[in-house]
């Protein structure tokens, strides 16, 4: 599902926008912290704070179901990735790299728009113990970047 060039893409420091919802219920969404690929690109891991995606992990609980957008602000590129099986894991402390590698990335991303930086670290402030792993094996893809592209399918890989 995932070429080599859209998974160094989601690794870099892209807006990371987790979205699940429930069956009844409104979707819901957080802000992703980092993106880890799993089992060579089958599976991806996205780490969000437990209190502030309370209500996506819930519905993650009830149906699996959940969306990705990896978007880059400077360029509007975005990749949107959809699965089924999603679970919500223990994040593993050695993975904290990741978080401080996307949010270092991150940071000029924004900043070049003229978001203050201590303002976007502010926004991505957290401790270990809030962070959780949602982890799905994508069963979608699709090119969501502004143009003649927007919604075509990602090719398999």
């Amino acid at each position: 599902m995932i070429d080599s060039d859209n998974a160094a893409f989601i690794q870099t420091g892209v807006s990371i926008t987790l979205a699940g919802c429930a069956s009844g219920r409104l979707p819901s969404m957080s802000r992703g912290y980092a993106c880890k690929l799993i089992d060579a690109g089958r599976q991806l891991g996205i780490a969000l704070s437990r209190r502030q995606a309370a209500e996506v992990l819930e519905n993650i609980g009830l149906t699996g179901y959940v969306a990705v957008a990896f978007s880059q602000p400077t360029t509007n590129r975005t990749v949107q990735l959809k699965g089924v099986d999603a679970r919500v894991v223990a994040f593993d402390p050695a993975d904290e790299a990741l978080i401080r590698h996307h949010i270092d990335d991150f940071v000029p991303e924004v900043v070049s728009l003229g978001t203050p930086e201590a303002m976007v670290r502010a926004l991505f402030s957290y401790t270990l113990d809030d962070i959780v792993m949602v982890v799905f094996t994508p069963s979608t893809g699709y090119d969501q970047t502004p143009g003649p592209k927007a919604g075509e399918r990602l090719p398999a890989a």
